[in-house]
């Protein structure tokens, strides 16, 4: 009896956090939005395999970029490079900046996969959310990226579920930016 099983994407969930922006060049992005409050500015992009997120309050500037794959980004400015298999916590501070996010990580049956993808496609669309499917080419396979953006004054809450056809994988961050008053 042969069994086959989907291979794992290489290098799984990857974290940078820089103390700079990041030039859209580096990436494929799929959809962008700009936001500009008393408290801060962000910029969030929606690329191929990830999203990006940079922050900046005041002087100082927090960069979050979640892939997945094995491209290689700068190091200029790099502060943490965070291998986030399965599920992991992290939480940081730089400057004025109060970094937090959860990630998890789950490789699904092709039924439960199709389930979820749906559900959250669905759910995406009524909600009008940050969205991008990318389609299935000779290289990889078909992948859908949604982010989730609440606003407030101080602070940025950033869903993310990137699902990746090509091994089933499903992949999900919640991150909270925040300003810290009096620093």
């Amino acid at each position: 009896m042969s069994h086959r099983t989907k291979q794992r994407r290489s290098g799984g969930l990857t974290l940078l956090l820089y103390s700079r922006p990041l030039h859209p060049e580096l990436f494929t992005i799929l959809a962008s939005e700009k936001m500009v409050r008393r408290a801060y500015e962000a910029e969030i992009w929606l690329v191929e395999g990830g999203h990006v997120t940079s922050f900046t309050a005041g002087k100082n500037t927090l960069t979050e970029v979640v892939f997945t794959g094995t491209e290689e980004y700068t190091d200029r400015g790099l502060i943490q490079k965070v291998p986030c298999r399965g599920e992991k916590y992290h939480e940081m501070q730089a400057a004025n900046i109060r970094y937090m996010i959860s990630t998890q990580e789950e490789q699904l049956t092709q039924t439960l996969y199709d389930a979820t993808k749906q559900e959250i496609a669905t759910y995406a669309a009524r909600r009008e959310l940050m969205m991008a499917e990318t389609p299935a080419t000779s290289d990889k396979g078909a992948s859908l990226g949604v982010l989730d953006i609440e606003r407030r004054s101080h602070e940025l809450l950033v869903q993310s579920f990137h699902l990746f056809d090509e091994n089933l994988m499903v992949l999900k961050t919640q991150a909270i930016i925040e300003v810290v008053k009096g620093t």
